[in-house]
């Protein structure tokens, strides 16, 4: 999935838009699938998910008729992270694992760890932890090999989340803050906001409310320095914040 940067999406769809009506023109169907892509990328982005479903199916098509594999993975993880968003899991399994084998017949490891992830999400949302840590691993595994330390900050997370959420908090913990470590060597800020973020999650539920405090307004300090404070994730400390600010002071212990 490309991520864009750019907040002019209306300007920048339409320039995509003339870039494929030329693509058109010159019968350039690689150039055609790229703009599609790209167009279908920017819908993502604003939310238009049965639009960019239908530009990545389009990309698809192509991709199929060029005989290319690797866009055809690449359309397929893609088309899974919107079933995945409209929560149609199992439409996204399926586009995932037709993804995970062309990546593995093409021996392009990154990108096979980047659906073993994604698989591991639904697996994880399913209840089957188990599988869930699963793919998890070797998705570790091969972040590791390829020395992909922001990919494997993102892993340990997940593999934190999966522990977190069978109530393992002690395990939870200590992924999270291997997560943080990385994210600190890295200089990642906007991944350690996210981690401090958990890690307080952690606090709060194990009843250390003051250090969960610490954690979450650091990680909400970061995500304003950085100009998030009105994305998802500050909305979420922000409510976060407020709710152990709103207890007790007496049960603000250590």
């Amino acid at each position: 999935m490309i991520y864009l940067k750019q907040n002019n999406y209306p300007e920048t769809l339409k320039r995509y838009e003339e870039e494929l009506q030329i693509a058109e023109q010159l019968g350039d169907l690689s150039g055609k699938a790229a703009c599609i892509n790209n167009i279908a990328s920017i819908l993502y982005a604003q939310g238009n998910f049965p639009e960019a479903l239908k530009r990545f199916e389009q990309a698809l098509q192509i991709a199929e008729q060029l005989g290319d594999l690797k866009g055809k993975s690449s359309c397929l993880n893609n088309i899974g992270m919107i079933y995945r968003t409209q929560r149609n899991d199992s439409e996204a399994l399926k586009r995932y694992e037709q993804a995970l084998q062309i990546f593995e017949q093409l021996g392009d490891l990154s990108s096979k760890a980047t659906v073993l992830n994604n698989i591991g999400e639904i697996y994880r949302a399913e209840g089957n932890y188990p599988e869930a840590l699963k793919q998890y691993e070797e998705a570790l595994q091969i972040a590791e090999q390829l020395g992909n330390w922001r990919g494997k900050s993102a892993v340990l997370n997940n593999i934190g989340e999966n522990y977190r959420v069978q109530g393992n908090y002690q395990e939870a913990l200590k992924q999270y803050e291997q997560a943080l470590q990385i994210d600190e060597q890295l200089g990642d800020l906007s991944g350690k906001a996210i981690r401090l973020n958990n890690i307080g999650i952690i606090h709060y539920a194990n009843g250390k409310y003051l250090k969960a405090l610490k954690n979450l307004e650091e990680g909400l300090e970061i995500l304003t320095e950085l100009g998030l404070s009105e994305s998802p994730n500050a909305k979420n400390i922000k409510k976060d914040i407020e709710i152990l600010r709103s207890k007790n002071p007496s049960i603000l212990w250590k």
